[in-house]
């Protein structure tokens, strides 16, 4: 016999989680990289870059805040979730474009499920070595994608984590 129907709430964190990776997912795949990785394009490139890691730094940061204001802790996850997707599919698209730009500073990257993978383990602190920063530029990135990890991804995890505590020990008092 099967147990009793999941929460409304539940199966909406469910809906609006698959909705939010559909969504990055399909950006990410649908992204186009070309070429090399220097030329005119690279300032460009780098700064919009920057703009996407301040961006999703900002989005993180509002989660901090915005943990501490919601009672539904669905809200605050997909909050958080949407803030780890959009991290991974920021930190992937520029893997796959250091791979296809200079092919010196990634080994085994060939595909964009290659680069996503790789922003996976680097997230989750799994470094499997299968693929890995070899030029100076590629290890520049992963160093960042580690700092920003720990900086960010944690501390509105570790948010997250606290406000529902909070919330836990308010209702049992």
């Amino acid at each position: 016999m099967p147990g009793p129907p999941p929460e409304p709430s539940a199966r909406r964190m469910g809906a609006g989680a698959a909705a939010i990776l559909a969504g990055c997912l399909t950006a990410y795949y649908a992204l186009p990289v070309y070429g090399h990785g220097g030329g005119r394009w690279f300032p460009l490139r780098v700064g919009l870059f920057a703009l996407g890691l301040i961006l999703t730094g900002c989005l993180l940061a509002r989660q901090v805040v915005f943990a501490r204001h919601v009672s539904a802790a669905w809200v605050r996850a997909q909050w958080l979730f949407a803030g780890i997707c959009v991290t991974v599919v920021l930190f992937a698209a520029a893997y796959y474009a250091l791979a296809v730009g200079a092919s010196a500073q990634i080994s085994g990257i060939r595909t964009k499920t290659d680069a996503l993978y790789f922003a996976v383990t680097v997230l989750t602190t799994v470094g499997f070595g299968d693929i890995h920063a070899t030029g100076q530029a590629a290890r520049v990135v992963v160093t960042v994608q580690m700092g920003f990890d720990v900086l960010f991804v944690a501390t509105a995890a570790s948010a997250l984590r606290a406000s529902s505590s909070a919330r836990r020990a308010a209702r049992a008092s």
